[in-house]
C-alpha cells in the first residue's frame, strides 16, 4: 500500500512517482506565472492614462481670440501647410493654439502655466504632459513668443516689418510663420 503524500502546491495524492510530479510541477509554473504576470497585466492595462480630452474650458469675460493664418513645415525637407490660425488666452496664462485648413483640423494646443497638450486628428496623435514642453513641438511655445518672452535654445523668433512672424527650431527644421489679429 502507498503512503499518502503532499505535494508542493497542498494535493494530497495516495500514488507516488513521476505522474506527481509532473503535476505538482504543473500546477506550480501556474501559480507562479499568474502571481507574476497578472499584477504587470493590469498595470499595463490601467497604468496608462487615456488622452486628455482638454485642459481647461475656453468660456468666460477674459479670453482674448486673435484669428490670421499660418504656415506650418513640420521639419525640414517636408513641404509647408497653409491654414487658419486661432489663438485664445486668458489672464490665468492658459492658451488655446487651433490649425485648420478647412475643412480638416490640422492640429490643436493647450498650454497652462505648468501643463501642455496637443493634438493631431488626422493621425489620432495626441501628446501631453507637465512642466516645459518637448521642442519637438514648435506650436506649444507661440504663446511664449508672441508674448516677447525667452524661448529655450533651438527656437528662434523673429517678428517682420508686415506684422507677420516666425519660430523656427534650428535643430529640426520645423517652422511656423504667420500672422494674428489685434
Amino acid at each position: 500500500m502507498t503512503k499518502p503524500t503532499t505535494t508542493a502546491t497542498g494535493l494530497t495524492s495516495a500514488s507516488g512517482g513521476a505522474n506527481q510530479t509532473c503535476v505538482a510541477s504543473f500546477f506550480c509554473r501556474i501559480r507562479h506565472w499568474l502571481t507574476c504576470s497578472l499584477p504587470a497585466g493590469l498595470l499595463f492595462l490601467c497604468g496608462c492614462q487615456t488622452s486628455t480630452q482638454s485642459l481647461f474650458i475656453t468660456t468666460g469675460p477674459d479670453w482674448h481670440v486673435q484669428q490670421g493664418q499660418a504656415l506650418w513645415r513640420p521639419k525640414s525637407g517636408l513641404p509647408e501647410f497653409g491654414g487658419d490660425l486661432v489663438l485664445a488666452r486668458d489672464d490665468a496664462g492658459n492658451c488655446l493654439i487651433q490649425f485648420d485648413k478647412t475643412p480638416m483640423a490640422i492640429l490643436s494646443a493647450q498650454t497652462t502655466t505648468n501643463r501642455w497638450l496637443i493634438k493631431f486628428p488626422q493621425k489620432n496623435w495626441s501628446f501631453s504632459g507637465r512642466g516645459n514642453a518637448p521642442l519637438r513641438f514648435s506650436w506649444l511655445y507661440l504663446p511664449i513668443a508672441l508674448n516677447g518672452k525667452s524661448l529655450p535654445k533651438h527656437l528662434h523668433f523673429e517678428t517682420k516689418a508686415d506684422g507677420g512672424w516666425r519660430l523656427e527650431n534650428s535643430q529640426t527644421g520645423e517652422t511656423v510663420e504667420g500672422f494674428l489679429s489685434p
